[in-house]
C-alpha cells in the first residue's frame, strides 16, 4: 500500500498535529482560526483521557505525512501539504477503519465543512453517505 502506515500518535507528535491543524483550518468544520500552542495542548491533554478519542500519525515510507483520529464516532484526516494529491488520505482512511473496526466501533461519521471539497471527495470515494444537511447560526 505505497509504504502508508499508521502508528500511534504520542505526545512527542503533538507539535506535528499542532502544525497540521494550523495549516489545514480554513477546511475545518468548528476551527475558523489559528490556534495557540497551549490551547492544542490543553485540548490534547484532554482527550487522551477520553476513552473515545483513538489517534494516529500516517507515515509515508517511515516519513511523518499526516494524523489520521476517532473521537466518538467522528474520523478527522490531515494530510501534509507535500504528501497530498498522492492517495494518501484514502488509504489511511481504510487503515483507520481496520483500527476501529480493532477497537468494535460499529460506525464512522465525518463532519466535512461545505467548502471542503477534498475532504468530500475522499469520503465519497470511499463509500461514506451523505446523510444530512446541518443549518446553523452564530448569535
Amino acid at each position: 500500500m505505497l509504504g502508508i502506515k499508521l502508528r500511534q500518535a504520542e505526545k512527542r507528535d503533538w507539535d506535528l498535529i499542532l502544525d497540521l491543524r494550523n495549516a489545514s483550518y480554513k477546511f475545518f468544520y468548528k476551527q475558523n482560526e489559528p490556534i495557540s500552542h497551549n490551547e492544542h495542548y490543553k485540548y490534547m491533554e484532554n482527550q487522551i483521557k477520553n476513552n473515545n478519542f483513538h489517534q494516529w500519525i500516517i507515515t509515508h515510507n517511515n516519513e511523518d505525512a499526516g494524523y489520521v483520529r476517532i473521537l466518538d464516532s467522528d474520523v478527522s484526516i490531515m494530510v501534509d501539504k507535500e504528501y497530498q494529491n498522492k492517495g494518501i488520505a484514502s488509504i489511511a482512511l481504510f487503515l483507520l477503519e481496520k483500527e476501529a473496526k480493532t477497537l468494535g466501533i460499529k460506525k464512522l461519521v465525518a463532519l466535512v465543512a461545505p467548502e471542503n471539497k477534498s475532504s468530500q471527495k475522499i469520503f465519497q470515494k470511499n463509500n461514506y453517505i451523505l446523510k444530512l444537511n446541518l443549518f446553523e447560526k452564530d448569535l
